[in-house]
């Protein structure tokens, strides 16, 4: 399962190659919460539809919660995908960065799997995930003090633990 996993969001990533654009046009935006070199590295691709993985595939990895919400934003690996109305959201773009983010820590792999894991053992709305990348937008929004993501993504991912493993490759 993981390997057809790793397999869509390669191809997905490189169907829409040419369609990325870079986050560097966030740099001073951002400045202080995601370093130049890292938003160099990540990218964005506007989309009228979000990709989603096939229809089977979101069944058998019990993605089903994510299929049938109105997604306006996905993260894979470096790149994330947005609708139109999303594109011109702000907040939407620095919460897709702090998933880029968690996909640098983890890796793909152990991304991918814990988000399976987190999003059946906690539903979409409570896993840690989604909880981290929601409140860390939410201070960005808010004007709060600046916070060094990637330290505080990594710091976060150290310490939380998700239970047992539902998803690996072992």
């Amino acid at each position: 399962m993981l390997d057809t996993i790793r397999y869509w969001v390669n191809e997905t990533n490189l169907h829409f190659a040419t369609a990325r654009r870079p986050c560097t046009e966030f740099k001073e935006l951002f400045a202080g919460y995601f370093p130049g070199p890292f938003l160099a590295r990540s990218y964005y691709v506007e989309v009228r539809d979000v990709p989603l993985p096939p229809r089977e595939l979101i069944g058998e990895i019990a993605l089903s919660e994510l299929a049938d919400r109105n997604i306006e934003g996905l993260t894979l690996d470096d790149t994330y995908y947005l609708t139109p109305d999303a594109a011109n959201n702000l907040r939407v773009h620095f919460h897709e960065l702090v998933h880029v983010a968690q996909w640098q820590h983890l890796g793909l792999d152990k991304f991918i799997a814990r988000y399976v894991e987190e999003l059946a053992v906690h539903g979409y709305d409570r896993m840690p995930l989604e909880r981290l990348a929601y409140d860390l937008d939410a201070r960005f929004v808010a004007g709060g003090p600046v916070v060094d993501v990637r330290k505080a993504v990594r710091d976060a991912l150290e310490t939380q633990s998700t239970g047992p493993k539902l998803c690996t490759n072992e």
